[in-house]
């Protein structure tokens, strides 16, 4: 079976129809299509699928008799079918090589990730442990037998000034 490289709007011109119409046959007849690197799609259509009909509907036999090959075959093989075979490959391994990468690099971020994720926690925890104590503190004897406050105080024994927001929220008044 021969082939022409077409666009829908060419498979369109040839049969008759509206672009829609030949994507629905394209579709329907399910021809290999590949779009090249500036995205124009391009089906591989048998040739005798763009010979008119006569009124009932078939190939007269002189158009059967008139459709040569437009490729050469070797050894029973269409070479241009071949071809289009080789550069459907060689499409779709550098798009499996692309998404192999992509991949590749997705596995290190997540790893990155839950490294960080793992650093967060640790943190985290050291942090609730701190607010744990400050909410509930714990009075230690030291080895004098001295509590130590839960207040610091300074040099001469007197409180550091507290904040405006620790006055706002502390509820005492001054």
């Amino acid at each position: 079976m021969t082939t022409e490289q077409l666009t829908y709007r060419q498979i369109a011109d040839r049969l008759g129809l509206s672009v829609d119409a030949a994507r629905a046959r394209v579709r329907r007849a399910q021809w290999l299509k590949i779009t090249d690197n500036h995205g124009t799609v391009r089906v591989s259509v048998p040739v005798d699928a763009l010979l008119p009909l006569n009124k009932v509907g078939e190939r007269t036999p002189e158009q059967e008799k008139t459709t040569t090959p437009n490729a050469s075959t070797v050894n029973g093989v269409n070479t241009e079918l071949v071809d289009t075979l080789r550069l459907a490959v060689t499409t779709l391994q550098r798009e499996l090589d692309r998404r192999a990468e992509e991949a590749t690099q997705n596995k290190a971020e997540l790893t990155r990730l839950r490294d960080d994720n793992a650093d967060l926690r640790a943190r985290l925890a050291e942090v609730e442990s701190r607010l744990t104590e400050r909410e509930h503190p714990t009075f230690w004897v030291n080895v004098e037998g001295e509590q130590k406050p839960d207040v610091q105080v300074n040099d001469q024994g007197e409180r550091p000034p507290r904040t405006w927001w620790q006055r706002i929220f502390s509820g005492k008044q001054e």
